[in-house]
């Protein structure tokens, strides 16, 4: 009878989980796509959001015990690392005042706590599940920049980025089926 308890309360508490951090997200996304897509907009938002990636990831490769999450989270620690670069490069290009975050957003921050307190299959389906909001938000973040951004030197990143962008959301979706 306890055993079935726990397991109750534990799937709960875990739906209560998945459902705080689908509210938490979405809200960054409206606030980052919104207004104009200015370039020093833009290399913010992408700038710390792989910031995120490359972070979290990280984290993954210390914490998950599943084979499929450390490959994802190795493949993202790799494509964003290259991917900051190429941003770095194209903010250069474009404007080289604009300035490149070095450090994460208090939102993002925030992300990176709540996966630093869990573990075990908590931990995984939280990193699965920011994962897949962040690529939902990437790919439309970067696919408006490249259609109607305002430099041409940044369009041209983003619209050399995306596909990657797409590839990890599909990639990201399947281990959400299989966790």
């Amino acid at each position: 009878m306890l055993t079935s308890r726990t397991n109750h309360m534990r799937a709960a508490a875990f739906a209560l989980l998945f459902a705080l951090a689908a509210l938490f997200v979405p809200q960054m996304a409206r606030a980052q796509l919104s207004g104009t897509l200015s370039g020093p907009r833009f290399v913010e938002t992408a700038a710390v959001a792989g910031l995120f990636e490359i972070e979290s990831s990280k984290i993954a490769l210390e914490r998950s015990d599943n084979p499929g999450i450390k490959a994802f989270a190795q493949m993202m620690v790799d494509d964003h690392t290259r991917i900051a670069a190429a941003l770095k490069r194209a903010a250069a290009d474009a404007n080289g005042e604009i300035t490149i975050p070095a450090a994460l957003d208090s939102e993002h921050d925030a992300m990176i706590r709540k996966l630093k307190t869990a573990s075990g299959r908590e931990f995984d389906a939280l990193y699965v599940q920011m994962q897949t909001t962040g690529h939902e938000q990437a790919v439309g973040l970067f696919g408006a920049y490249a259609k109607d951004g305002d430099q041409t030197a940044l369009k041209t990143f983003a619209a050399d980025t995306l596909p990657t962008l797409q590839n990890h959301l599909k990639h990201v979706m399947q281990i959400q089926v299989k966790t």
